[in-house]
């Protein structure tokens, strides 16, 4: 019997894995692109506008006004041949033949003539020479040596444990041998599914641009000679510094993402397409280094936008590292080098497939490949709010210098749904973390089984007699085909969560359909699969996220530069920066409790909220100050200047040197990722509260639990007069029959307790006696028991009450109840082991005060949750802008103490490399350099140091990278 049970068992676990099997390779490779996976987005596709004058992808290079616009650097007409098959490559090995044809690119230099690149058939052709290496100029003055081609290997990858919710923007691959012989697959270009007529297309404001306010300190101190070369010492020092790290980049790991400066090798996490190189351009002409920047420029040309080793592109990395590092360097060198120009316009062309989507709303993991980007998709409905509404300054830009609509309008429309939003979401004025950018909201649906939702699984599409099933998240990538988006049950909160998910109270979460449980069962009246919405927070959640830090910093950094960008003609950047202003100053900034009371710093924190204050502990408030953050600074202090908010200056000056703290307050004098501190109680008087802060460190120390009494209302009339007599116990009745398990441990307990010999108990012949009977009772009940057998209640409290009154006699008789002298003295005397002593609980400061030595907490801080640091920009970002706003020397004294800090702790034999621990007196390398270590953190310093003219905030927009916009509307 037992053994057919389990085979039973076996049988239906195979089951289960058969149906899983069939159901994640059917269905969960978001590259296999069958008809029926996206029958749903065809049939809309086919229904939405079409207009004769975009059918052809070269009409978008018509302006409103008829006039011709840029279109030479992308020729849209495609060459003859086919596109590896899909099943050749290593990650589509599953996918059907498919043909599809590559479009030739060429830039059209006219000082340069066009060549194929090295052994790729297919390849579209592009300027630059066959040679291996990079053309080194002749008047390199700084080296001879040519950069490498081929670094030596890759460095091991870093093991990434933050869990992956829809695709990540770091993701490290090991790309293939070019010389393996296998061919690569191509973008090309392809015709929308949801096009947007030219007519409809949102154009660029025109108009005579307003005068924007000055942002600069109108005068700034004459400083003496002896200052001034102090000052141009170190504006020395930190161009050795980035010059430094860019001739190790140079030399180990040429065209490479990023270098691992430790190693020597190199690491590829975005795209391979020489991310420091193209993100540095600016930086590089900043400084003065143009010998570089011109090879740089040279190294451009062999740059292939069209492949990559990776299968999806993450538009916010590759927006703001390639595009606008490309957008800057065009803007910064004079529009001298047009081939910047020309590949910014060819990768623009790839990324714009991202936004072909029913509602335009970008694909932010897009897969780029013909088998995948030929299929309608949406946007997924749980999108990180900074990788969807940071893509602006770029966008606009290129579209200001191109005169091409579409990229302006791509972006536009971003806009316009955060602005119908932002007073309508669970904390008005700001938007949540996590967006669902979909635009389709699914009806009211019921529960269905997993099994049945299998057994449907496939006919669903095919049969029409099946229910549709909703779009819901996929956590593979942020994009999704129509009809596949149900494979994932959205959940509450985010993997990390610590809120429960919904479930139905087994422990299995439900799968939502839009029918009847029964698949076979036709609606008479089908619901809509989806009913078109804005932007809104994900499906199934209760509890949004707010901050201006991680995962958001930029959306609101974007604001007022946009405004500036555009001449001050859109109004609505200024309305919505006014307002995400005005709600951070309400429901976000805190003033940390630190030991320097006069020190009135400001540090912004994250807000959980369910959008109903009434629940309790809604909203909920984290005091975490992070490095993300620290650009928030120097966004109030532009803000406050060019849209008059004098108050919002001192909050400018305030959370800057909030950060400047975190920098001090460290081993290191490095600021860690994040921590959390412990917020004042009052914002205007905050002296340090030792005992808060112990309290903080453990705050349910020592906290008594009240033994919470049983209702009466909940008791019988036999309890309640038991627990009468027992002082209001259940259970402690002498009339009620003993437990036999409880007396046989009872027994043990006082054995455990006894005088102990050599481990033997001393006893007596009585207390022998009634500890068998004792033993003899609880085993033959327990048996008993066992057995399943039923003996008459009255014989087995007999049997009990024997065994108990046996086992206590000992205590109530005159008798001794230990063996004599003669006895004792007949056995060895051994050595009495003495009763185990716990050891005595710590005290409340004890605990924190270990705390506090084991972490090297500083004063006031609870936690430090990251403490790497990873060469970040920002809070030297905001340090500079307040120089330049304010023109007060103590933000330069402040800025070279973070210098001196990250010089001495960073330094590797290569380049700068991130740290492990900020806390540690020696960090462990971590074997990491960012782009945006020479793309803007050593960028910052330098402009820090320089003089105050040079790259005036008055002329220039500064976002992630320097564009040139003059605001007295000469672009």
């Amino acid at each position: 019997m037992f053994r057919l049970r389990r085979s039973r068992v076996f049988l239906v676990l195979a089951v289960f894995a058969v149906v899983a099997l069939y159901h994640f390779t059917s269905f969960g490779d978001l590259g296999y692109g069958d008809d029926t996976s996206v029958e749903g987005l065809k049939n809309l596709a086919s229904k939405g506008p079409k207009d004769s004058t975009s059918t052809s992808p070269t009409e978008s290079n018509v302006a409103p006004d008829g006039s011709t616009v840029y279109k030479d650097a992308v020729t849209k007409e495609p060459t003859a041949g086919d596109i590896l098959s899909a099943a050749s490559d290593s990650d589509q090995s599953h996918d059907k033949q498919t043909t599809s044809t590559a479009s030739a690119l060429s830039a059209k230099d006219t000082d340069e003539d066009p060549k194929t690149t090295k052994s790729e058939q297919l390849s579209p052709s592009s300027e630059g020479q066959d040679a291996e290496e990079p053309i080194g100029l002749k008047d390199n003055t700084k080296s001879k040596d040519e950069p490498a081609t081929v670094p030596e290997a890759p460095a091991d990858p870093v093991i990434d444990t933050t869990p992956e919710i829809h695709g990540k923007g770091r993701f490290e691959i090991i790309a293939a041998d070019d010389d393996d012989g296998t061919q690569k697959i191509h973008w090309s270009q392809l015709p929308e599914h949801f096009p947007i007529p030219t007519k409809s297309l949102i154009p660029l404001p025109t108009g005579k641009a307003k005068a924007i306010p000055k942002i600069q300190h109108p005068k700034f101190p004459n400083e003496t000679s002896e200052e001034k070369i102090a000052r141009e010492t170190k504006l020395e020092t930190i161009k050795k510094t980035f010059a430094f790290s860019w001739d190790g980049y140079r030399k180990n790991a040429w065209m490479q993402d990023e270098l691992s400066p430790v190693s020597g090798k190199y690491r590829n996490p975005f795209c391979g397409w020489a991310a420091t190189l193209v993100d540095s351009l600016d930086s590089l002409w900043m400084l003065g280094m143009k010998a570089e920047f011109e090879e740089a420029v040279e190294a451009v040309r062999k740059l292939d936008f069209t492949t990559s080793i990776r299968n999806d592109l993450p538009l916010f990395e590759v927006t703001i590292r390639y595009l606008g590092g490309l957008v800057a360097a065009y803007d910064l060198s004079g529009s001298k080098y047009k081939i910047l120009l020309d590949k910014a316009v060819e990768l623009a062309e790839v990324l714009m497939g991202a936004f072909d989507t029913p509602n335009r709303m970008p694909m932010t993991y897009y897969l780029w490949k013909p088998t995948f980007a030929s299929q309608p998709h949406r946007a997924k409905t749980r999108v990180v709010l900074a990788e969807i509404g940071s893509l602006s300054m770029e966008f606009t830009r290129l579209a200001q210098i191109t005169k091409e609509t579409k990229y302006y309008d791509a972006i536009a429309r971003i806009t316009d749904e955060l602005e119908k939003w932002q007073d309508n979401t669970k904390l008005p004025g700001l938007w949540p973390l996590k967006v669902d950018a979909s635009g389709c909201k699914k009806p009211e649906s019921i529960y269905v089984s997993p099994m049945a939702f299998s057994a449907q699984k496939g006919a669903s599409f095919a049969n029409e007699q099946y229910p549709q099933i909703p779009s819901t998240s996929d956590a593979t990538s942020s994009g999704g085909q129509v009809g596949n988006e149900a494979r994932k049950v959205e959940r509450s909160r985010d993997v990390d969560s610590d809120r429960p998910t919904t479930n139905n109270g087994d422990g299995m979460e439900k799968r939502q359909v839009s029918v009847d449980n029964d698949p076979s069962s036709e609606s008479a009246n089908p619901k809509p699969d989806c009913v078109p919405q804005g932007l809104n927070s994900p499906p199934g959640g209760g509890w949004d996220d707010f901050t201006i830090g991680a995962m958001a910093d930029s959306v609101y950094e974007y604001l007022p530069k946009e405004y500036m960008l555009l001449g001050g003609l859109e109004k609505k950047y200024q309305t919505m920066y006014e307002m995400a202003a005005d709600a951070t100053k309400k429901h976000l900034l805190f003033r940390p409790m630190i030991e320097d009371e006069e020190r009135r710093l400001l540090v912004a924190a994250q807000v959980s909220t369910s959008g109903r204050p009434n629940r309790p502990r809604d909203p909920e408030i984290k005091p975490q100050q992070s490095h993300l953050g620290c650009f928030a600074g120097g966004m109030f202090a532009v803000g406050a200047k060019i849209f008059d908010r004098k108050d919002d200056l001192d909050v400018a000056k305030r959370l800057t040197d909030g950060c400047v703290w975190a920098y001090e307050m460290t081993t290191t004098g490095i600021m860690p990722e994040h921590f959390l501190v412990v917020p004042c109680v009052d914002m205007e008087v905050c002296p340090f509260n030792k005992t808060l802060w112990y309290e903080k460190l453990h705050p349910y120390h020592l906290q008594a639990r009240p033994q919470t009494p049983v209702p009466q209302s909940t008791l019988g009339d036999d309890d309640k007069e038991s627990s009468a007599q027992a002082g209001g116990k259940i259970g402690s009745s002498s009339s009620a029959a003993p437990d036999p398990h409880a007396m046989k441990q009872a027994a043990l307990d006082k054995r455990q307790l006894g005088e102990i010999e050599n481990d033997k108990l001393i006893q007596t012949g009585k207390e022998k006696d009634g500890e068998e009977l004792l033993d003899r009772a609880s085993n033959t009940a327990v048996d008993q028991e066992n057995d399943g057998s039923k003996e008459d209640d009255e014989a087995r409290q007999k049997t009990a009450k024997a065994a108990n009154e046996t086992a206590s006699s000992s205590d109530t008789e005159n008798n001794p109840t230990r063996t004599t002298v003669e006895d004792q003295a007949a056995e060895p005397m051994l050595p009495v082991v003495e009763a185990y002593t716990p050891p005595p609980v710590p005290s409340q400061e004890q605990y924190a005060l270990g705390r506090i030595r084991d972490e090297k907490l500083p004063k006031g801080v609870t936690k430090i949750t990251a403490s790497r640091y990873i060469l970040r920009p920002e809070a030297i970002e905001s340090v500079f802008i307040m120089y330049r706003v304010t023109g007060d020397d103590y933000w330069r004294t402040k800025g070279w103490k973070m210098f001196t800090s990250i010089q001495n702790y960073t330094r590797a034999e290569f380049g700068a490399s991130a740290i492990s621990n900020v806390m540690s007196e020696n960090p462990y390398p971590v074997d990491e350099m960012e782009s945006f270590w020479l793309a803007e953190t050593l960028k910052y310093f330098y402009l820090l140091f320089s003089e105050p003219d040079f790259y005036s905030l008055d002329d220039y927009v500064l976002y992630d990278f320097l564009a040139t916009f003059d605001k007295r509307g000469k672009m």
